[in-house]
């Protein structure tokens, strides 16, 4: 199957230990159902490097019963609206769909999202679902969190769908994560911050939350200023301790700007200093120095607008600052050139 010395001999280790552990019988016919595993897989528009990636990260799969336990998961699947490419990226992206019981899973996905697209949606927007967790845990939490914050079903549904690993903790962890979020970043239950409260403190313990605000700190925030900021933007603490001291370094000592007005510019913390705020700023600067616009733009205006809308407002219509812009964001004046020509804006 093409594997590297590594991958062949953590597969055959994974198999030895469950030939050891399943007795005689198996460490018979385990070649035979390993075959008749690839021989499936192949069949239903698998390529060798898909299965070699499904082998890898999920080596008892070879040891699956094809009739009995394959192909109804691939039956459940194809049901769901997945089937050609769509359901070998799926598989691929979780090998453990083939191992684990799909049945209650998704009927646990389809009860809280609402159709079978959403449910599509949501496996291929994540690269890790436990799939029994889900079956247990997705219903309790979505009920424990209505019940909590009083938000529509329609709006949980749309961040579910973005990042569905994180309904399916259990629910007695998942109550805890919304404890954290009311009282370490002071995020109330009804706030449309809640979810990326959500996922922020999913991600972090209290202490490296301490320890991202002990940052800000050090750059003269108060507490009340970081307070406010992580209530617009939780986000900002999971960017990594090198990448928040570059972003205040930047934002303060480079442009100037104070504490108290950056606890309210949360877009600031949002994007890249390279790909967005420093390109967009040193366009503006050069603009005024030109005399090329009149009214002052501030930088946290022009961070937020898409790059489509970006180009039309501040760089088409100055000729001028074409070469700058393609500098700046390592492209090129031809390149700027075909976006407007193909209607990109």
């Amino acid at each position: 199957m093409g594997f590297s010395n590594h991958q062949s001999l953590s597969t055959s280790a994974t198999l030895a230990s469950r030939r050891r552990v399943s007795g005689a019988k198996l460490a018979i016919d385990w070649v035979e159902k390993a075959e008749s595993v690839i021989h499936f897989l192949k069949q239903i528009g698998f390529q060798q490097s898909d299965i070699r990636k499904i082998v890898s990260d999920e080596p008892r799969i070879l040891l699956s019963r094809v009739s009995q336990t394959l192909k109804p998961k691939i039956k459940l699947l194809n049901d769901l609206g997945l089937s050609g490419s769509d359901l070998v990226q799926a598989v691929v992206r979780h090998p453990v769909i083939l191992r684990q019981r799909l049945g209650p899973a998704i009927h646990a996905f389809r009860t809280v999202l609402g159709s079978d697209e959403n449910v599509v949606r949501a496996i291929n927007n994540s690269h890790w679902i436990q799939f029994s967790k889900a079956a247990n845990n997705l219903i309790p939490n979505v009920e424990l969190l209505q019940s909590y914050s009083g938000i529509s079903g329609e709006k949980i549904q749309k961040h579910i769908i973005r990042h569905p690993s994180l309904y399916c903790m259990t629910t007695d962890l998942f109550r805890k994560i919304l404890t954290r979020v009311e009282n370490k970043l002071g995020i109330p239950p009804n706030s449309v911050m809640l979810f990326y409260g959500i996922k922020c403190v999913a991600q972090l313990s209290d202490q490296s939350i301490d320890d991202k605000c002990e940052i800000f700190k050090s750059f003269g925030w108060t507490q009340s200023d970081v307070m406010e900021l992580i209530r617009r933007n939780p986000l900002c603490l999971t960017s990594t301790e090198e990448k928040l001291k570059e972003k205040l370094d930047f934002l303060i000592n480079q442009l100037g700007y104070k504490p108290d007005y950056l606890a309210f510019q949360a877009s600031f913390f949002t994007y890249s200093i390279e790909k967005r705020l420093l390109p967009r700023h040193q366009v503006l600067q050069v603009l005024k120095e030109k005399g090329l616009i009149k009214e002052h733009h501030l930088l946290s205006s022009a961070s937020i607008l898409t790059e489509a809308n970006f180009l039309k407002k501040f760089i088409f219509p100055f000729e001028e600052i074409h070469e700058v812009y393609a500098q700046l964001t390592g492209s090129t004046v031809e390149s700027l050139g075909a976006g407007r020509v193909k209607g990109h804006i």
